[in-house]
């Protein structure tokens, strides 16, 4: 008899340690780490479709250093019903400047370097896209997404790879080879109870975070802001807000059209790559091996 109670006692021993093990897997997936697949190509090459990553999400860490990868929920009140991802890079902090002109970025004044693994697009006159292709295949250049018209050939590149083409490339065929032009645009990253000065382009910028703040309180109307019924320039807002945007700069969905990110849309930093598979693959092939326990950059 006794025997069979120190059996139940060692059994019950067990089963609250192991209950105690499941809620602290549970506590740490839900306030510290999680890992989440990824099915975009948002952040290619840092992080691509088909990778497994372990996102840190321990509280004075969730709020990303400049060129972090950040996971995070679209601030856009609209989208709130689905809580849908998505990885872009921290590129400006609460009360940064940003200033892209002439495909250059810069921030609070000083040039932003392109991370290595930024995709941008580049267009080839037809006249010469035979001999830019045999330059490609000569320096192992892959040939992303190409896009054919009458006269124009697009690929995307990133900047190491136009370093080397340009590096060899006659004059007469470096006139030919140029970037597609992106949006410019001057803004301020909106800071936590900081004043913050509307005109048309940051009112426009700023539209929906001002109104998932102010909630009924704000109308916009004819090119103006009503709070309370009273017109105002100024805005104050209630939490730090971030600029981020995708290594894959053409074909993604980043703060160019979600517009600023709140602090609390912040899932996390994207640490590590634990495991990695082509998704275009069958299951026997596609198995990424070199990318485990890679660290996002």
């Amino acid at each position: 008899m006794e025997e069979k109670k120190r059996s139940n006692k060692k059994i019950l021993g067990w089963g609250k340690i192991l209950i105690l093990a499941l809620v602290i897997v549970l506590l740490i997936r839900f306030f510290f780490l999680g890992s989440y697949h990824i099915i975009s190509s948002s952040m290619e090459n840092a992080v691509l479709n088909g990778d497994f990553v372990i996102v840190d999400k321990l509280l004075f860490h969730n709020y990303p250093k400049r060129n972090r990868v950040v996971l995070f929920t679209s601030p856009l009140r609209k989208d709130t019903a689905t809580n849908k991802l998505f990885l872009s890079r921290c590129i400006g902090l609460p009360g940064d400047t940003l200033e892209l002109r002439n495909n250059i970025l810069k921030v609070n004044g000083q040039e932003v370097p392109k991370s290595p693994y930024v995709l941008a697009k580049y267009c080839i006159d037809s006249s010469v896209k035979e001999m830019m292709l045999a330059q490609f295949k000569r320096l192992n250049i892959p040939i992303r997404e190409p896009v054919i018209t009458d006269s124009i050939y697009t690929i995307r590149l990133t900047p190491y790879e136009e370093f080397q083409i340009r590096d060899e490339l006659p004059e007469f065929m470096n006139v030919r080879f140029k970037p597609v032009e992106t949006e410019e645009y001057k803004l301020v990253v909106p800071q936590k109870d900081k004043a913050y000065r509307l005109d048309s382009i940051t009112q426009k910028a700023c539209k929906e975070i001002i109104l998932s703040e102010a909630g009924d309180k704000a109308v916009f109307r004819d090119g103006k802001l009503y709070l309370d019924g009273k017109e105002t320039t100024f805005f104050f807002f209630k939490q730090n807000y971030y600029w981020l945007l995708s290594d894959n700069t053409l074909e993604s969905i980043d703060s160019r059209h979600l517009g600023f990110v709140p602090e609390d849309a912040l899932v996390g930093n994207a640490w590590i790559i634990w495991f990695s598979k082509d998704p275009e693959k069958d299951i026997f092939h596609g198995y990424r091996w070199n990318r485990l326990f890679k660290f996002v950059q």
